[in-house]
């Protein structure tokens, strides 16, 4: 009976512990997600709110109780939170938003480097959302381009 009841303690604790890993499954997490992209993150729980630490770089959009997008705004890293009805966290990472990765390239002018983003057309990653025209940093005099850089698949 002795090795009954010890085997039953050794069960719980093997159970809890499993329990707060999973718990704590979500937290820690680095998530990249591209500027003026998405990333889907399934949440164990329902949300009750949602902390962004920088909203200047990321944005957060609730679906639903167990769904959120994680938006990349401006180029960095901030903290997000999610947490349910009674504070227990539900997501706790770190957002870290970047440039484009897909259709991207670098042009060396000496030795500064600048990401241009093509597709028909390149244009400098940093106005890629904004202008839509290359920056002074792509054409190297510092004054912005009239028009973008043109590409010729071939």
């Amino acid at each position: 009976m002795k090795a009954h009841s010890h085997f039953r303690r050794v069960l719980w604790a093997v159970a809890a512990g499993v329990a707060i890993t999973a718990g704590a499954a979500q937290a820690g997490q680095s998530v990249t997600v591209e500027k003026n992209h998405m990333v889907r993150v399934a949440l164990r729980g329902s949300a009750g709110s949602v902390i962004v630490g920088n909203p200047d770089i990321a944005d957060v959009n609730v679906v639903d109780s167990h769904t959120i997008y994680i938006i990349g705004k401006g180029f960095g890293s901030s903290a997000v939170t999610v947490t349910d009805a009674a504070g227990r966290s539900l997501f706790d990472g770190e957002v870290v938003v970047t440039g484009a990765q897909r259709g991207a390239i670098t042009v060396y002018r000496g030795a500064k480097a600048s990401s241009v983003v093509c597709s028909n057309v390149c244009i400098s990653a940093d106005d890629a959302a904004s202008a839509g025209v290359a920056s002074g940093a792509a054409s190297g005099d510092g004054a912005p381009v009239s028009a973008p850089i043109a590409m010729n698949a071939g």
